[in-house]
């Protein structure tokens, strides 16, 4: 294939990527990952500032599939947007790859960047990073953790939601201690009790060691 091909072959690539139907979009994002990754990174990020919310969205799942190659241009586009709304679209392709992806292991810069989140100014921007930071799983607890002992109780919430989905010993630990702090919010006290019952049944339906 020649350049001249190839860059033809990805231009039409891009506009099946703003086609209503999802099929064709993943398609054509897929055969990015395979062909054209180099090239197609770069334009991918650039459509984060579509005004177009297809196109975003589209974008969004599309650098979800590129996996650890988009970590690095994410954090960068993330750190130099003044657009809540791109930002919060950052975030979320870094939740579409940790769901592609388990158990992939961020790297530094992109969980400084969903610490950093946290904080954002747009509400959107930190509920999001919330989100991102249950799909990162056990990597994520720590932040997590701290989420949901804070004061914004929206994201306590929804940390404590993200919590029930991770096997690990310290979320029972967290929810425990929350349920018996006096300082708890009662809206954030009511996730906990139903995270503590979710927790306790996926317990009761793991086979026993002992019947192994």
């Amino acid at each position: 294939m020649t350049p001249a091909t190839s860059a033809s072959a990805l231009d039409q690539l891009f506009v099946d990527l703003a086609h209503p139907n999802p099929y064709v979009q993943t398609e054509a994002f897929l055969a990015m990952v395979r062909h054209h990754s180099e090239a197609s990174l770069p334009r991918l990020i650039l459509l984060l500032d579509h005004e177009d919310v297809v196109r975003r969205r589209a974008a969004v799942r599309a650098l979800g599939a590129f996996g650890e190659p988009a970590m690095l241009p994410l954090a960068q586009k993330f750190q130099t947007s003044h657009d809540g709304t791109v930002r919060a679209s950052c975030v979320k392709a870094y939740a579409q790859i940790a769901s592609n992806l388990p158990g992939l292991q961020f790297p530094s810069e992109a969980m400084a960047v969903l610490k950093t989140a946290l904080d954002d100014e747009s509400p959107v921007v930190a509920i999001a990073a919330v989100m991102a930071l249950g799909q990162v799983g056990e990597q994520a607890l720590p932040l997590l953790i701290q989420v949901c002992r804070g004061s914004n109780e929206a994201q306590a919430v929804a940390a404590v939601n993200a919590l029930v989905n991770i096997d690990h010993p310290d979320v029972s630990i967290c929810l425990a201690q929350l349920a018996a702090c006096e300082d708890t919010d009662a809206y954030v006290l009511e996730s906990v009790t139903s995270a503590l019952v979710r927790v306790d049944d996926l317990r009761g339906r793991q086979p026993s060691l002992l019947s192994s």
